[in-house]
């Protein structure tokens, strides 16, 4: 079974974006070396808010991975670089049963929570920001029952960053 990875930022209050959705308060880090994440992933789950989102970087960054975007919009626009759905957890749940690379939840908050509640995710690597946003959308919110985490470790960023990586017990 493959691994299924939520790795999202969020603030030190447990915000993943501010009310209206935008994430320009998010800090990079030139130590977080992204690119080995990357290589551990095949396939990347998205709602279509995040689509959108990274439509407008320019350049698609994930080329060479299998990219998911779950939306309830019909007719999907054509991209020949993501397969559409509307059966978020039917996908997952089909997806995660092969061998091979891990499955990234990329976001956002609409395919993060049914994931949570269907015991879906089954490691969490947060990163916390060194900011207090105050209100936002939250990293979890609705869910149905608790999940109990085993630290697996933790990397401390210069620019005051806090990675968090967790294994569901």
């Amino acid at each position: 079974m493959k691994d299924v990875i939520l790795l999202i930022t969020c603030s030190l209050d447990g915000f993943i974006a501010a009310e209206d959705g935008k994430v320009d308060w998010l800090l990079q880090d030139d130590q977080y070396d992204f690119d080995a994440f990357l290589n551990e992933v095949e396939i990347i789950l998205m709602g279509h808010k995040t689509y959108e989102q990274v439509l407008s970087f320019g350049k698609w960054p994930y080329e060479d991975k299998e990219c998911y975007v779950f939306t309830k919009q019909h007719p999907y626009p054509e991209d020949e670089r993501v397969i559409f759905s509307d059966d978020l957890v039917g996908a997952t749940e089909n997806l995660a049963l092969g061998t091979g690379g891990a499955i990234w939840v990329l976001g956002g908050a609409s395919i993060i929570f049914p994931l949570l509640n269907k015991g879906l995710i089954n490691e969490f690597r947060i990163t916390m920001q060194p900011i207090i946003l105050g209100k936002g959308i939250p990293l979890f919110r609705d869910i149905k029952k608790s999940i109990k985490l085993e630290l697996k470790g933790t990397q401390e960023y210069s620019s005051g960053l806090v990675e968090l990586i967790y294994k569901v017990h």
